[in-house]
């Protein structure tokens, strides 16, 4: 029997009807404060990796995942990280926790190129059980050149590597394999890679909820496209075994190792970077 994300409490579908229902559109939203300046503002949290970081007694990484999952949406708008600020809610505050968090978001605002400007910390007993927490970022970015663009035939898809699976399909992860073997690498921060390349980059898709089909899609729009990957040997495709999921199910929760998948003319010199696909039309 497939044991689907929604079997697992996370209804993608509805997730996608609502964001429809609100007209949201791109992974950020841009705000023009002048005829030069543009920003673009991205707020998100680290979902229920948390729950993993609770088992495991491990907080120094979470941090690194809540500005990455904020700052890789800038990115793919066109946008430099600049300022980041935090919601850091618990039951109880606990000051040794509470600064390791705060470390791994400042280690995340370094690795992004951002600064922490600010935030909030609350103590809400009765929502919260104990220590246990919830954490939300929001990322502002100033445009240095709008994203998508134009895209046509021939035009490269290509993958840059993820460092695991991020900060997406927890929820499923700790339905199939037992917690003390779920990984807790921080996710991968990409302003290097995208902002060094912005000139040849026409569009950039961040792949997080929906996976890699649920968020290029978001890119390619009505473009025809050729994309296909092989899931990676060894912790991804053991636990694509596990999943029991079709290859299209599973590449529809997670990264599958490719953690942000851009469009370009020609190939990019970004280290490990794969074509994996093309525009066809």
């Amino acid at each position: 029997m497939s044991l689907g994300y929604k079997n697992s409490g996370v209804d993608i579908e509805k997730a996608d009807n609502l964001v429809n229902y609100l007209g949201m559109k791109g992974f950020g939203a841009t705000v023009k404060l002048s005829d030069d300046i543009s920003v673009v503002l991205s707020t998100d949290g680290v979902g229920t990796k948390l729950l993993v970081a609770e088992h495991q007694n491990k907080f120094d990484t979470i941090g690194i995942d809540l500005v990455a999952m904020c700052a890789n949406d800038v990115l793919c708008q066109g946008a430099k990280p600049h300022s980041f600020l935090d919601y850091y809610a618990t039951g109880e505050l606990s000051l040794e926790k509470s600064k390791i968090i705060l470390d791994g978001i400042l280690k995340g605002c370094d690795l992004a190129g951002c600064k922490l400007v600010g935030g909030e910390t609350a103590e809400m007993p009765g929502v919260y059980t104990g220590t246990k927490f919830d954490l939300a970022g929001f990322c502002m970015g100033i445009v240095v050149d709008t994203l998508p663009k134009k895209m046509k035939a021939n035009d490269l898809i290509i993958g840059i590597p993820s460092s695991g699976p991020h900060s997406n399909g927890y929820s499923l992860l700790r339905k199939i394999l037992p917690l003390d073997e779920i990984p807790l690498e921080p996710t991968r921060i990409y302003t290097k890679e995208i902002i060094n390349n912005i000139d040849e980059i026409r569009a950039c898709a961040h792949i997080t909820g929906g996976g890699i089909h649920g968020n290029i899609s978001r890119i390619l729009g009505d473009y025809l496209y050729n994309f296909d990957i092989e899931i990676p040997n060894g912790w991804w495709k053991d636990t694509f075994k596990q999943s029991k999921l079709s290859k299209y199910e599973f590449e529809s929760v997670f990264n599958c190792g490719w953690g942000m998948i851009v469009v370009s003319e020609k190939e990019l010199d970004i280290p490990e970077s794969q074509i994996l696909g093309r525009i066809l039309e």
